[in-house]
């Protein structure tokens, strides 16, 4: 009976452990830098200064359609083909962001870019 209790707690303490180490899922960001809207096929490009806010709860970039990201090495990628293309990647030993993506609207397709520093 004693080993067990001693195989539980050294099991209950190496899962603790492993919690206190691993990398966060969640978190959120505000983010502000230049962002580049087109149209394909129309002439110029919008440029403007944004704040975007970016929620990630549970590894999944909070979105229209929720995107499974990868947390390697501070850098944490979300990707999805869904609908659209998005790539969006963000680094956070430098506190930065890139996000872009293309689809398909009403007025036809565009493509989206946003860089930016996060808070």
């Amino acid at each position: 009976m004693n080993k067990l209790i001693k195989t539980l707690f050294v099991i209950g303490l190496l899962t603790q452990l492993q919690s206190l180490v691993a990398e966060p899922k969640s978190l959120s960001l505000k983010c502000t830098g230049k962002s580049e809207f087109e149209i394909v096929g129309s002439p110029g490009v919008k440029e403007e200064i944004k704040t975007i806010n970016y929620e990630i709860v549970n590894g999944e970039l909070k979105d229209l359609n929720n995107i499974v990201c990868e947390f390697k090495n501070n850098l944490i990628t979300c990707e999805s083909s869904f609908l659209n293309f998005r790539k969006l990647v963000i680094n956070q030993d430098a506190k930065t962001v890139k996000d872009f993506i293309a689809g398909n609207k009403g007025f036809g397709q565009y493509t989206e870019s946003f860089e930016g520093k996060c808070d």
